[in-house]
C-alpha cells in the first residue's frame, strides 16, 4: 500500500495504471513484464490521501522461488525510507501468488494499499521490490508519484 512517512518517515502509495512507464531498479531472478496501477491515468501517479491503490505486476522467473519478502520504499532526497506498518511482507499470501513458482513460469503480483490521510502531501519515488528466499531481488521497479489531497 503505506502507513505515515512523516519526512523522516513518509509515505509510500505508490501507483502504476494501466500499464505505466517505470525503471527497473535491480531485477535479478526474475523479469517484469507489465505493471499496472489503478488508478493512474498520468504520470506522476496522484495518490489522493484517504484512496486506495490497486497494481498488478506480471512478470517471469528465471529460477525456483519458494518464498517471497515484499518491500516498499519512498525515495526522498536521494533516500531511501522503508514504508512503515506495510500490510503484505509475504509476497506468497494474499497477493495473487502460491509458493513455489517454477523456473520460466510467468505470474501475475497483486496487492492493494491505502493512501493514509495523515501523509504529507509530496512527490516521491516510490521503490517497489519482491526478494526470494535466498534475499535475491525477483524483481523490482520504481515510478514517480505525488501525494495529493
Amino acid at each position: 500500500m503505506l502507513k505515515r512517512l512523516i519526512f523522516v518517515g513518509i509515505l509510500v502509495a505508490f501507483a502504476t495504471s494501466d500499464n505505466v512507464v517505470y525503471k527497473d531498479c535491480g531485477s535479478k531472478t526474475g523479469a517484469i513484464t507489465t505493471v499496472g496501477v489503478t488508478p493512474c491515468p498520468n504520470e506522476p501517479c496522484l495518490l489522493k490521501k484517504g484512496s486506495n491503490i490497486s497494481m498488478a505486476i506480471t512478470f517471469t522467473t528465471k529460477e525456483e522461488v519458494t518464498k517471497i519478502s515484499t518491500d516498499v520504499y519512498a525515495v526522498l532526497l536521494g533516500k531511501k525510507l522503508p514504508f512503515p506498518n506495510f500490510p503484505y511482507p509475504d509476497g506468497c499470501k494474499d497477493s495473487g501468488l502460491s509458493c513455489p513458482l517454477k523456473s520460466g513460469g510467468t505470474f501475475k503480483y497483486n496487492s492493494t494499499l491505502h493512501v493514509d490521510s495523515d501523509y504529507p502531501a509530496i512527490k516521491v519515488l516510490v521503490w517497489w521490490q519482491l526478494a526470494d528466499q535466498n534475499g535475491d531481488i525477483i524483481f523490482c521497479f520504481e515510478v514517480p508519484a505525488e501525494i495529493t489531497n
